[in-house]
């Protein structure tokens, strides 16, 4: 019988490793999508956006466990109100996901709900754009899950 070449804990940080791979493939993917659902709301939206507020608003917050790993609000040159309602907003809906991984794309001023109700496209849109490009997402993180090799111990 063959004596094993590896420890566990050459296994432990093999299988660390693996876990950080995966990790890093769900936030890339996660952010990813974030980053076109905003751009997606940002150009989409059929509301006249006379202050610049409603449009900087509109930001995403990306969680891993309840922490906060990345938000992307922009000002679109005026209405730095809405970065700074956006992020609160964004901030206080994150405190909700204490775990897993969680991608909130929001429009953060308090009247967004209100221009959406006027049949004009706020975050509508964006939501039906994010549900119908999920399903790729998953398919590339299985795809990178799967393309992860087999372990080798030396």
């Amino acid at each position: 019988m063959a004596k094993a070449q590896f420890t566990q804990n050459d296994v432990r940080k093999h299988l660390d490793n693996e876990l950080k791979k995966i990790d890093r493939a769900i936030i890339l993917r996660m952010r990813s999508l974030g980053e076109r659902c905003v751009n997606h709301a940002r150009e989409h939206g059929s509301y006249i956006d006379r202050t610049g507020n409603l449009r900087s608003s509109v930001g995403y917050v990306l969680l891993r466990h309840g922490k906060i790993l990345d938000e992307i609000f922009e000002s679109t040159g005026k209405g730095e109100e809405g970065v700074k309602e956006g992020k609160a907003f964004a901030r206080m809906l994150a405190d909700q996901y204490p775990t897993g991984y969680v991608l909130i794309v929001v429009a953060g001023m308090n009247y967004a709900a209100a221009v959406q109700s006027l049949g004009t496209n706020v975050l509508s849109n964006t939501e039906i754009f994010a549900k119908e490009n999920f399903p790729r997402l998953i398919s590339e993180l299985k795809k990178s899950i799967n393309d992860i090799k087999k372990p080798t111990f030396n």
